[in-house]
């Protein structure tokens, strides 16, 4: 389940639990259904969000079958369409009173989206990584630099690397997780179950878990 399933309350599934036109929840509810339908179109198949950039259409959140003909506020009742198919769906002007969409303006920096959680991650998994290619060099017999321009390569080539992690995070995580799986491998043909082979596992994995867990979570998109 993802950080904005969870923000969702199953009570007001039923128009008949709250006041106004729209749920107290309704900011999780569309978002979800947006991500759920990759930011399509469900009726003409145009893309916004994160594949047009600014150059993407207002997205909305369309009840299938309109609450007032017993329909409800569940995610299966909802649908994603571009503000045209919206539109076209209705007898009447929809862009009255309180209508709330998503237009491209929100997704202006594309997939540069995180939490500050996620931001933490990228941190984290950008710092693990260079100072684990710090220490392979440096092992390798290239000798350390002052203490001061080592701390400035520390320092600069995390930042760098985590705008990588949040710009890309699947694609971090899962090159992360075959080098991982791949020095696990060796790991267990050199040592087979020992605690070396446990000191190598401790070393490889804890960022492949860290970017798969904000990714689940939704922490970075």
């Amino acid at each position: 389940m993802s950080a904005l399933e969870a923000q969702i309350e199953s009570r007001y599934d039923d128009p008949d639990t709250y006041s106004g036109n729209r749920p107290p929840d309704w900011e999780a509810r569309r978002k979800t259904v947006y991500r759920h339908d990759d930011w399509t179109c469900q009726s003409c198949g145009r893309q916004s969000g994160p594949h047009a950039g600014d150059e993407g259409v207002q997205l909305h959140a369309h009840h299938i079958i309109p609450l007032a003909e017993g329909g409800s506020n569940r995610l299966s009742n909802l649908e994603t369409l571009c503000e045209p198919c919206h539109q076209n769906e209705h007898d009447h002007d929809i862009f009255t009173g309180d209508w709330v969409g998503d237009g491209p303006h929100v997704y202006t920096v594309g997939s540069l989206r995180a939490t500050a959680r996620g931001i933490f991650a990228a941190l984290a998994i950008a710092l693990w990584a260079v100072v684990v290619v710090r220490g392979i060099a440096l092992s390798a017999g290239y000798a350390p630099m002052a203490v001061e321009r080592e701390a400035a390569l520390l320092v600069g080539a995390t930042l760098l690397g985590s705008l990588v992690v949040v710009s890309k995070p699947f694609l971090v995580t899962s090159v992360l997780g075959i080098v991982a799986a791949a020095i696990t491998a060796f790991a267990w043909v050199d040592f087979g179950l020992s605690p070396e082979f446990g000191l190598i596992g401790t070393i490889a994995w804890p960022p492949v878990i860290l970017g798969a867990w904000a990714i689940a979570c939704d922490y970075i998109q």
